[in-house]
């Protein structure tokens, strides 16, 4: 498992690293109005989104480390996209193949630990906040090297790095199996699911799956509405900030940007490690309370001033906040939820975060063509506190 942990990181610094820079990517390059570095932002997750949901059925049939493989592959394929792309409409082409490999992986991943976690109770909330922590470092990592690469090197340099680095990724998953003896047939696909044997089943299924987890798993329930609404809130700061900086300053805006993003994700780390250890004596929903509260605050004030040297500060509080959050709805999702239906639990969850990076850069962008990209950042923190309210009603 720390194995695939490092591999994880790896694969986090990445994909952070590609979601920062291609919004300034759109700005800079292809002169993308607001709106059109919203469907950009949005199409990664309309893959994602459909993608989830499917992984989780294939890994609770076995299909797991075959999984992160042919994500790892996908996201490869998507880095090679970005290099070529020539228009938005390639852009979010590449974005679409990024939204597969990344909602295969991460399901897989997080599935993969849920799943071992689940053998050993005792370690279960520090497995997955181990995870999150390794998610976090990617965070920290991925956007101050997309920043600085950019502004030092230009974009195709950077492109040219993620994809050497994305190539290794299914490599050393498969060597990790080899070296740990994985009892697992790599190169065998041979999908059962019985009355699920064809796309419309399959589809009804995975919607019987999330009604029955939504009504009849109150924790499940409560994590997901509160992961949907503070995702609105923070998917406007991460897809609209880089380019609000572009639009302002150009290519020099990749350093600022990727000091933001790093200081948020570097803050997070400590918060998402402790996060497990103190939600067994807090209860994980009033370590998530104690979260939304701070990252609305955070939020609100980022949106007063979102400039240097003030912006750094706010950050902080942004990542400390986030580090509460993220974890903590996890293990609220996903304590109470059946060892067989990990794998489904965990691609239905995270829909929620997808459903809302859908939403998000589309809404926010709309407006931001009409109201300016500065009003938008003011308003972020709404759907973040309403999550706050939200669970602290569920008592």
């Amino acid at each position: 498992m720390w194995l695939i942990n490092l591999i994880t990181l790896l694969f986090s610094i990445l994909f952070q690293g590609l979601s920062t820079i291609v919004s300034q990517y759109a700005v800079i390059e292809f002169y993308a109005t607001p709106l059109e570095v919203g469907l950009v932002w949005s199409s990664f997750y309309v893959a994602s989104i459909v993608i989830r949901p499917l992984a989780g059925l294939a890994f609770d049939q076995g299909y797991r480390f075959r999984l992160l493989i042919i994500s790892a592959i996908l996201f490869f394929i998507s880095t090679i996209a970005y290099f070529f792309a020539s228009s938005i409409a390639f852009l979010i082409i590449a974005r679409l193949f990024q939204g597969l490999g990344q909602g295969i992986f991460l399901t897989s991943s997080f599935s993969l630990v849920v799943f071992e976690a689940s053998e050993h109770m005792k370690y279960f909330q520090e497995s997955i906040s181990w995870r999150s922590t390794m998610l976090g470092l990617g965070v920290t990592i991925g956007p101050a090297l997309g920043g600085y690469m950019i502004s030092f090197y230009g974009f195709h340099t950077t492109f040219l790095l993620v994809i050497t680095l994305s190539a290794l990724v299914p490599v050393m998953i498969w060597l990790v199996t080899k070296f740990t003896h994985v009892n697992e047939r790599l190169f065998a696909f041979n999908m059962k699911f019985g009355s699920r044997s064809n796309p419309k089943k399959n589809m009804k299924t995975i919607l019987s799956d999330f009604m029955k987890l939504l009504f009849k798993i109150e924790s499940f329930r409560a994590a997901i509405i509160s992961l949907f609404l503070y995702s609105l809130g923070y998917t406007t700061i991460t897809s609209l900030l880089p380019a609000y900086y572009a639009n302002e300053w150009g290519k020099e805006a990749g350093v600022v940007v990727g000091n933001v993003l790093a200081i948020i994700g570097l803050s997070s780390i400590l918060p998402r490690f402790f996060a497990g250890t103190i939600a067994k004596y807090l209860s994980a929903k009033n370590v998530a309370r104690f979260g939304l509260l701070t990252l609305a605050i955070s939020l609100a004030l980022l949106g007063v001033y979102p400039f240097p040297p003030l912006i750094y500060i706010f950050s902080i509080f942004v990542g400390m906040s986030l580090g509460f959050v993220i974890p903590s709805l996890q293990i609220m999702a996903l304590t109470d939820v059946s060892k067989s239906e990990k794998g489904v639990a965990t691609g239905l969850y995270v829909i929620g975060f997808d459903a809302s990076n859908l939403v998000s850069p589309i809404l926010f962008g709309s407006l931001a063509n009409i109201f300016g990209y500065k009003f938008i950042l003011q308003i972020a923190f709404l759907p973040v506190l309403i999550a706050t309210i939200y669970l602290l009603k569920k008592g």
